[in-house]
């Protein structure tokens, strides 16, 4: 059955932004300036740069193939079934580690307002998050469509807020002049930053339901670009231009309480609190459907259940557990939120090149080639500068592709389907 075609240009902008940004912005830009200091303008400037040629990929993807199944799709029908298997593997070896990022962002913000250790925060939003789900469909989708803008709204009022209090006399000496800046200082966060510039793989799903796809899709694309990129560099200057008090973690704790006094920990701490239970909310929902799916198919061994609901039990309950154990290594001091990031935007920048790689399979356009070609060598260059983190995703390309022969010699079982 064919998806309704309803969107429009501005209607595709707005849906994209709350797809693209997320609430792992709220720690980006005090962690980059930990990093980075005075040159973390510049580290967002050039992840924006390599940003835009890989963004290109994805409006020509959906142009000349719109589908709702975005990267898996495009790569399926590129280099078949093995390759739908990867592309999954590595998207969920991405959100494994990217959604408990998410989860430790709320958890610095509420140790802030509240004392306490992040992670024990963490977890308790994961649960909170799960638990919704667990209780009812149709309560989980009423709260996540209620606050489903909350992200973005909040981000603009924090980028408004920050650079009122921002002491503009001496802001310039906080940016370093371009032609003083230290190319290993700048690209030291990059897969970090990156992080935040992933979301339009999911938004290209969303071609089929353009009205005029070859003409809105593009337009949205590209204008959801310059506008996540404007609120990025916003955020990037006032963590970079106000002093952080606090953790760099929840250095919009510092700004707001700069703005209100020292209620604005504990304001800031429940508001993030909010909108990372809302971001895990919605999160936890997509990726469990995933999961249900691809155990449907066969590629994961997992027995699905459901609940009298239609909540697919096993697949939330597999989710939520492998976020805590995440968290568990935060916990332990073996893992932290910076090295979570980092893994998370190398996957999904290697999901990049993946779809690069199937335009230059699909399309016989010179134009299109020349992108394609271009992307795959950006990706290619920027995993070979990140040395053995390159291991990681190649572990999960040869998961997906021992999954994916397994599933071909196997027969087509029955597989059992029970209700709670």
């Amino acid at each position: 059955m064919a998806l309704s075609k309803s969107l429009t240009t501005l209607r595709g902008t707005g849906l994209m932004l709350n797809i693209v940004i997320g609430a792992g912005l709220l720690a980006l830009p005090g962690m980059v300036v930990e990093v980075a200091g005075h040159q973390a303008l510049w580290a967002w400037a050039l992840c924006a740069i390599v940003a835009a040629p890989l963004l290109l990929v994805f409006v020509l993807m959906g142009m000349r193939f719109p589908d709702a199944g975005g990267i898996s799709h495009f790569a399926q029908k590129a280099f078949g079934r093995s390759a739908y298997s990867i592309a999954s593997m590595i998207f969920l070896g991405a959100v494994v580690f990217g959604l408990p990022a998410i989860a430790l962002t709320g958890g610095h913000y509420l140790a802030e307002a509240f004392g306490g250790m992040p992670s024990v925060y963490a977890f308790g939003l994961v649960i909170a998050a799960a638990g919704s789900h667990l209780l009812s469909t149709e309560i989980a989708a009423r709260v996540s469509t209620a606050i489903a803008s909350i992200v973005l709204i909040s981000l603009l009022a924090l980028v408004l807020i920050g650079l009122s209090v921002v002491n503009w006399s001496g802001a310039d000496p906080n940016v370093t002049p371009l032609s003083q800046i230290e190319l290993p200082v700048v690209f030291a966060p990059f897969m970090m930053i990156f992080f935040a510039f992933t979301g339009w793989e999911l938004a290209a799903g969303l071609s089929e339901e353009f009205r005029n796809p070859e003409r809105d899709f593009p337009r949205a694309m590209f204008l959801s670009f310059i506008a996540a990129c404007l609120i990025y560099f916003c955020m990037a200057f006032v963590a970079q231009s106000v002093p952080i008090s606090g953790s760099y973690k929840a250095a919009f704790s510092s700004i707001l309480t700069l703005a209100v006094g020292e209620k604005g920990r504990v304001i800031m701490g429940l508001l993030a609190g909010l909108i990372i239970y809302a971001n895990l909310l919605g999160a936890i929902w997509a990726v469990s459907r995933m999961v249900y799916a691809l155990s449907r198919e066969g590629l994961l061994p997992l027995r699905l259940t459901t609940t009298s609901s239609g909540t697919p039990l096993s697949s939330v309950l597999l989710v939520s557990l492998a976020l805590l154990i995440v968290l568990g290594f935060d916990y332990a001091g073996l893992l932290e939120i910076s090295h979570m990031l980092e893994l998370a935007g190398q996957n999904f920048l290697l999901l990049y090149g993946l779809s690069g790689l199937a335009l230059l399979k699909l399309s016989k356009r010179l134009f299109d080639r020349l992108v394609a070609g271009s992307t795959v060598a950006i990706v290619v260059t920027l995993m070979l500068l990140q040395g053995t983190s390159v291991l990681y995703p190649l572990c999960l390309t040869v998961l997906g592709v021992v999954l994916a022969r397994l599933r071909s010699q196997s027969t087509p079982a029955a597989r059992s389907v029970t209700v709670a």
